[in-house]
């Protein structure tokens, strides 16, 4: 088994859940897909122009890592079911992969792509898996990405980190 390596941390940001964060076209109940797509994009910039990812998004991975994953959408199908509705728009097990998928599209991302639950440190576990993917040389970059919601929506937030492998001494020699 190979060593887990040192990151190095290249860009990161955090938002909080409010009105100011945009809509996402094709998510319509929670703030959950709208707070993953604000982090990613105070983190490495708006994909539709100069952006962190361009030219490397063959090697970027994605990890998102949440303790609750979409509260909002959840309840709300709870809801429907109860009163015999089903919506497949309102399918909350999708939510997470549906942005990510959105979020690779629009940043041209081709790496790997891994959703997890943790049960601590939401960021430290997703940056655990991010170690993990360069470790098997999954990928070059990983855009390690937490979210989590919260019965008061004010208090729901969004990080992403973008890391990499911290260079070896001989690697830093070498450059």
């Amino acid at each position: 088994m190979s060593t887990l390596p040192a990151l190095e941390l290249v860009a990161s940001a955090e938002v909080q859940a409010g009105p100011e964060i945009p809509r996402l076209p094709g998510f319509m109940a929670s703030d959950f897909a709208p707070l993953v797509y604000a982090a990613v994009r105070a983190c490495v910039g708006d994909a539709r122009s100069g952006h962190l990812l361009e030219g490397i998004g063959d090697r970027v991975g994605i990890v998102l890592g949440s303790r609750r994953f979409d509260t909002v959408t959840l309840e709300l199908s709870v809801e429907q079911v109860n009163r015999g509705q089903v919506s497949p728009i309102l399918f909350y097990q999708a939510v997470p992969t549906a942005v990510l998928g959105q979020i690779a599209r629009d940043y041209r991302l081709t790496g790997p792509v891994s959703c997890v639950a943790v049960t601590g440190d939401a960021r430290a576990e997703a940056l655990e898996l991010a170690r993990v993917l360069l470790a098997d040389d999954g990928a070059e970059w990983v855009l390690s990405l937490t979210v989590e919601m919260n019965s008061d929506p004010a208090k729901a937030f969004a990080s992403a980190d973008l890391v990499r492998s911290s260079p070896g001494p001989a690697d830093r020699k070498a450059s």
